[in-house]
């Protein structure tokens, strides 16, 4: 493939916004097609960046012979059919977090992807941060030892203030299968599991703190029903356990461009805590807690300016995953791993009992394939 990718992007808004950024910074990829219901805000979107061809649709978007893979930024009720569109289009496809509404709607577009010999991305940021590379250098080398806990928070400020905020997509349970959980925890689920491996049973709490919201046409106010404060309990195959937070209502740290992001893995030899994005500290006993320092060059950077590191660093991957015909993990497989998860902790928060994650084998015995397809990454 000497040409650049032409890389099709489904969606205008935030995301979108930044994944515009990274690719702009890839060499071999070029975006050269923008949709969206709202033809307008696409064209702008479009001019802004220099994108060449608008379409109101996924379908018209996936059939322009000059888009070679999709990246689907668009709210989480459009992830499935935009994905099952652009794989039935021979497009690659890379996808924002959490990958679909259900486990099932995942574990059809990782089926449709691995048949079609595609290759898929997965909106984790944190994954391509170098400091969470550098950690899990450390897990796999064995310097903590035995991992006995993991303990993640990730909070945010979004529904914090004395007016109702302004009703969105992403309060939507027609539109969303869960909130703060499947938007902020999956981010942290996904980290959980690439740090201390698969996750088995979990036990969750769910929590919605505020109750209503303004409808942006009439002023009204519309009751709010996706959990926005969710704790889950969790297992791990190699025997460790743990706890998840996940909350939009998070007023520690709210001053922070990214809220409240906390890590820590508990090992028998050394332990590690950090926010995931620009610190992190190992701890020993008898020791003082040293410092981890990548070198990243973003003290001063806002939520944008850390997005815009971490996106180009993703998309650059995605790019490189097309171009070799390899998986860069994180894949598809490992967004249906992470929905798994999602789906197991509501099911335990609505029936208060713990509930068991499929296991590997279960998650990818898709009918037509091999029980083992998808799980070989690079």
């Amino acid at each position: 493939m000497p040409d650049p990718l032409g890389v099709g992007v489904l969606g205008y808004g935030f995301m979108a916004a930044a994944h515009l950024a990274g690719l702009r910074a890839v060499a071999g990829a070029r975006v050269v097609a923008i949709a969206g219901p709202n033809r307008v805000r696409a064209s702008q979107v479009a001019a802004a960046h220099d994108v060449p061809a608008v379409y109101a649709s996924a379908d018209e978007l996936a059939a322009d012979p000059a888009v070679d893979a999709v990246v689907v930024a668009s709210p989480d009720d459009q992830h499935y059919p935009q994905t099952m569109t652009a794989i039935a289009a021979g497009a690659h496809v890379f996808v924002e977090k959490p990958v679909a509404r259900t486990a099932a709607q995942a574990r059809q577009m990782h089926a449709a992807a691995v048949q079609a010999g595609l290759r898929t991305g997965v909106g984790f940021t944190l994954r391509w941060n170098p400091l969470v590379e550098r950690i899990h250098a450390m897990v796999q080398a064995g310097e903590l030892g035995r991992v006995v806990s993991v303990h993640a928070q990730r909070f945010n400020k979004r529904l914090l203030g004395q007016a109702p905020p302004t009703m969105e997509w992403r309060y939507d349970p027609a539109r969303c299968g869960s909130g703060a959980l499947g938007d902020l925890g999956s981010h942290m689920i996904d980290l959980a599991q690439h740090l201390a491996g698969p996750i088995t049973e979990v036990a969750a709490d769910l929590a919605a703190v505020r109750t209503h919201a303004r409808d942006p046409a009439s002023g009204a106010e519309v009751p709010l029903t996706l959990d926005d404060d969710a704790v889950l309990s969790v297992r791990f195959a190699s025997g460790a356990h743990g706890t998840i937070s996940s909350s939009r209502v998070g007023m520690v740290d709210s001053h922070l461009p990214l809220g409240r992001s906390s890590f820590l893995i508990n090992g028998t030899r050394a332990g590690v805590l950090t926010d995931g994005v620009l610190h992190a500290s190992i701890h020993q006993l008898g020791r003082d807690p040293r410092p981890l320092d990548p070198g990243l060059p973003l003290d001063d950077a806002d939520h944008a300016g850390i997005l815009a590191f971490f996106g180009e660093r993703m998309m650059r991957g995605f790019v490189e995953a097309v171009r070799s015909g390899r998986d860069v993990p994180p894949t598809l497989a490992d967004g249906l791993r992470a929905q798994e998860v999602v789906d197991a902790a509501l099911t335990a928060a609505r029936e208060r009992r713990w509930v068991e994650v499929p296991a590997a084998h279960e998650t990818f015995a898709t009918p037509g394939l091999p029980a083992n397809a998808g799980t070989q990454e690079a």
